[in-house]
């Protein structure tokens, strides 16, 4: 595996998507050096399905402008 394989999630709104609703663990956690930031990491394969639907949503509630 190498990094592409990997999801490094910013967004406590978004890690509470994938945890708790789509019920996908993290692999761990940890803070970003540079900007103290914290992040969970992910497998991408398990969470691709999960991150479109998550968009949608967002879309659909106006709250973002991407297609």
């Amino acid at each position: 595996m190498n990094i592409k394989d990997y999801f490094f999630c910013y967004s406590t709104n978004l890690m509470k998507f994938l945890r708790y609703e789509k019920g996908i663990n993290f692999i761990c956690v940890g803070t970003h050096k540079g900007t103290g930031k914290d992040f969970w990491l992910f497998e991408r394969a398990e969470v691709i399905e999960a991150l479109n639907e998550y968009r949608e949503r967002g879309k659909e509630l106006g709250l973002t402008d991407k297609e």
